[in-house]
């Protein structure tokens, strides 16, 4: 397995072990909890078929985290706010090729929110399938992450993947968004439907509401909160939840405008 090579960039052959050895530089160890937010085509060209290349990614990072760690990837939908039935064995992810076959790998769960839902494996996967009336209130998977000293992981990418920050503004109530409920119907996995409605702290169009990536990203870097390594012709990167919660919490206590455009 080692040896298998996965990518090529710029000339250079990127094999499994140089993928085991990345993760082990940013941090990542036996017993982690991690959220993976993913874009695949920026790594550089495949040189295996598609489900061997997603399948030895996920090998990857359940090799390093061992058998107590956690791995969970986001499967937004939007469902609810696009008037579409949630239906949680169906319903497509919208955030990439790995995070859409992840969700069918054996022993992985999903959460049931028709807008942010998360597909969840490893070690304690249940403790994140708490259903919220919110989409980020207390309970939710990026609470628990915090809670529980995890990670998240920007994988092929630096500039998304910062859904956690709109956690934070939840939390602390920003003037520039708003709650607006959304209704519809849900699916699960036994093909029971049933009515549900979930709250989404929504941006307000007519103010300021745009967050912004460069100074999220400076945020973390001030606070020695951005461990990255190349892995071809892209970036992974590291970051501790719990962090990245204290210090932008703090930098938007301290003026709003340090968040946004």
């Amino acid at each position: 397995m080692n040896s298998i090579a996965l990518i090529e960039a710029n000339g250079r052959i990127y094999n499994y072990n140089d993928l085991i050895n990345c993760l082990h530089q940013i941090g990542i160890g036996k017993g982690d909890i991690l959220c993976v937010h993913t874009e695949l085509i920026a790594l550089g060209r495949p040189l295996v078929s598609k489900n061997e290349f997603l399948d030895s990614i996920i090998r990857a990072f359940y090799e390093v985290i061992g058998r107590a760690g956690t791995l969970i990837m986001p499967t937004f939908t939007y469902s609810f706010c696009n008037n579409q039935i949630y239906d949680k064995c169906n319903s497509r992810s919208t955030m990439g090729l790995l995070t859409e076959y992840y969700r069918h790998c054996d022993g992985v769960v999903r959460t049931d929110d028709p807008i942010f839902s998360f597909a969840i494996g490893g070690a304690n996967a249940s403790e994140y399938l708490i259903r919220t009336p919110t989409c980020f209130s207390k309970g939710c998977v990026y609470d628990k992450l915090r809670q529980n000293g995890g990670k998240i992981v920007l994988f092929g990418l630096t500039h998304l993947g910062y859904t956690f920050t709109h956690y934070i503004e939840e939390q602390i109530g920003v003037s520039y968004r708003y709650f607006k409920r959304f209704s519809g119907l849900m699916i699960d996995e036994s093909g029971n439907e049933s009515k549900q409605s979930i709250e989404y702290y929504v941006r307000k169009l007519d103010k300021n509401s745009e967050i912004s990536i460069p100074k999220q990203i400076e945020i973390l870097k001030r606070s020695n909160n951005f461990n990255l390594v190349p892995f071809g012709n892209a970036m992974i990167v590291a970051i501790d939840a719990q962090k990245y919660y204290k210090e932008t919490y703090k930098a938007i206590i301290q003026n709003e405008n340090n968040i946004l455009q």
